[in-house]
């Protein structure tokens, strides 16, 4: 089984879906007082049946700030995309992002290696990598500097260095770092906003 965090976002919700269209099973953990309705509406931007792939997700109420919670979404889980994650570029954000992003990330982490999950793939940023110095082409050699960085960019990086862990740890890991993202059901929020 393969579990999605973040999915009532707008990158978890069509990575559910993708996933479902190809006959996986998917567990998908969401938060206390999501709107789930809206997963229903992105995938009736794709599919004439949206009730019927909703009804096929084994939803699991967690957070990941709290680790008693996340142990049983862990169960029976071969693989995991971790899409949840607080996006903010306002300063007075800088606590909740470091504790979502990278504390939440960690939680996750631990709970793949303790139940043996095969893979992960990190959905991060491209702010994860930080400005190129002397704008040269950076690579996972370019010098990162936190004081030049905002606070989201700083703990998604955070987060990047908990999933290299768990690549210590044994765990095989997949990090994407995409840049603004849009789709279809989010266009008021995140960086749908934006246009």
């Amino acid at each position: 089984m393969i579990l999605v965090t973040g999915a009532t976002g707008l990158v978890g919700s069509h990575i559910l879906f993708k996933l479902l269209e190809k006959g996986q099973q998917v567990r998908a953990l969401y938060r206390a007082g999501s709107d789930l309705e809206r997963i229903k509406r992105v995938f009736g931007y794709y599919s004439k049946t949206p009730e019927d792939l909703f009804n096929k997700i084994d939803w699991y109420e967690a957070d990941i700030l709290d680790p008693a919670e996340l142990d049983g979404a862990f169960k029976n889980i071969q693989r995991v995309y971790h899409c949840a994650a607080l996006i903010s570029f306002d300063p007075k954000d800088k606590k909740q992002l470091y504790k979502t992003n990278v504390i939440g990330t960690q939680n996750v982490i631990n709970y793949c290696i303790h139940h043996k999950v095969k893979k992960i793939c990190y959905v991060s940023s491209i702010a994860a990598l930080g400005d190129g110095v002397h704008q040269q082409l950076m690579d996972e050699e370019t010098e990162w500097d936190e004081n030049t960085q905002s606070a989201y960019s700083v703990t998604k990086y955070g987060a990047e260095k908990e999933v290299w862990r768990g690549a210590q740890e044994g765990l095989k890991v997949v990090i994407v770092n995409p840049g603004i993202i849009i789709g279809p059901g989010f266009w008021h929020t995140g960086s749908g906003a934006l246009f």
